[in-house]
């Protein structure tokens, strides 16, 4: 063979080898069995197609809560015990939960209420989120990257990126299910663990999901965010007016935190003043728009139903140290009919008690004063009295089910 032949014959078979190493690098791209960027895919060249899904957030259920009134005759006398009015009104989130909250006993109890509202996470570590704790891992994995940006959701428009962390779980069966069931539980479970995200609309962020096709493979990318729209609640438009909201909401935390503890070392007494500052302040009404149902309108507008209440007592007690949790269930008034209601548990001494702040503050028909019975029925309460009207109602999301700590069964 001459020189001739034997470099067309190399020839040959280098070009053997670089067809061999391009098919198997081929069939691995076309097969998903290596990922490969799509700048690099050969298979894109041949068929490539990216369809784009976005699911929204939602408001697991619009039913209506409960409300007390109290009948007084021209005589000031009290003519009726009870009688529950049920008013239309939508219902944010349902969740409950078993995880107990530690005692912070480390935190700082010092008078300087504006510092301590300055931390406004010091006791919502991952640890001590309730909600979170009982998230599967696809919720908790969402609910965290949300958690560690709470900041940039200021904004309205961060968008959380998850690339192709879910692509296993997409590729089952009913993968899309189950991620769309833990992107509803995960950002419900984030506003009822902080309530302090008041100027989030959850109805308008959307779980985003990018299919990539390439020939015979798939690759799923995923996204949170608002597909292109603020997802902040209508009130606020701009980061701005959500900053200037908290400074507001944390100039009255602040002097209600320092009122509480000039007064008293008691965290059972400072507990009630919380209580009584809802309760003197914050009028029950079910057509003051969106912000009934959270922080700002608690504490800011002054109008609230019983998920307002819930959520400002949470929020007020949780920065003070005192361990408090949102409970949603339901309300059943001395006719039998019952309707979705929401409350809170207080931890008092390792010990769980129930507050109905929204049942304590009841609509007085005719000239009358609340009497403390009427003040403190539902403060601290134990399950003999208040599972009388109240019941745990666990279910979220399909079957999902999230459990509340045992109550004492007596009154404090």
């Amino acid at each position: 063979m001459n020189k001739k032949d034997k470099n067309i014959l190399i020839f040959i078979k280098f070009l053997m080898f670089i067809i061999s190493v391009v098919t198997i690098y081929f069939c691995l791209d076309v097969f998903g069995i290596i990922k490969v960027p799509e700048k690099y895919s050969i298979a894109s060249l041949f068929y490539s197609q990216i369809e784009v899904m976005a699911t929204s957030g939602k408001i697991i259920t619009e039913d209506i809560i409960p409300k007390n009134e109290i009948i007084f005759d021209d005589n000031k006398e009290k003519i009726e015990n009870r009688t529950i009015i049920f008013e239309e009104e939508p219902k944010n989130n349902e969740t409950k939960l078993d995880q107990l909250i530690e005692d912070k006993n480390d935190i700082p109890n010092d008078n300087d209420g504006e510092n301590y509202i300055e931390n406004n996470n010091i006791i919502n570590d991952l640890a001590d989120c309730f909600y979170y704790n009982q998230l599967d891992e696809y919720g908790k994995i969402i609910y965290e990257e949300l958690y560690n940006n709470i900041d940039k959701l200021k904004t309205g428009n961060y968008i959380a990126e998850f690339d192709t962390r879910f692509d296993d779980l997409l590729h089952q069966e009913d993968g899309f299910d189950t991620l769309r069931n833990s992107f509803q539980l995960a950002i419900n479970s984030l506003t009822f663990d902080n309530p302090f995200l008041f100027y989030i609309d959850i109805t308008k962020i959307n779980l985003i999901t990018e299919t990539t096709t390439k020939a015979f493979s798939k690759v799923y990318r995923v996204s949170i965010g608002g597909n292109g729209n603020s997802y902040l609640s209508d009130d606020f438009y701009t980061e701005d007016d959500v900053e200037n909201a908290i400074n507001n909401i944390n100039q009255i935390k602040t002097e209600i935190i320092n009122t509480a503890r000039t007064k008293t070392d008691n965290i059972v007494e400072q507990a009630k003043i919380v209580h009584d500052y809802l309760v003197d302040n914050v009028e029950y009404d079910v057509t003051a728009g969106r912000n009934v149902y959270n922080l700002y309108g608690a504490l800011i507008e002054r109008r609230a139903v019983c998920e307002g209440y819930a959520r400002a007592y949470k929020d007020i007690l949780n920065q003070m140290g005192i361990p408090c949790i949102i409970v949603c269930g339901i309300g059943q008034n001395s006719s039998g009919l019952t309707e979705s209601h929401a409350w809170n548990y207080v931890k008092i001494d390792e010990t769980w008690y129930a507050v109905d702040v929204t049942w304590d503050d009841p609509i007085i028909s005719g000239n009358g004063r609340l009497t403390d019975e009427h003040r403190y029925s539902y403060f601290l309460v134990g399950s003999e009295k208040f599972f009388r009207d109240h019941q745990e109602d666990g279910n979220l999301v399909g079957e999902y089910k999230f459990l509340y700590p045992e109550i004492s069964d007596v009154n404090y």
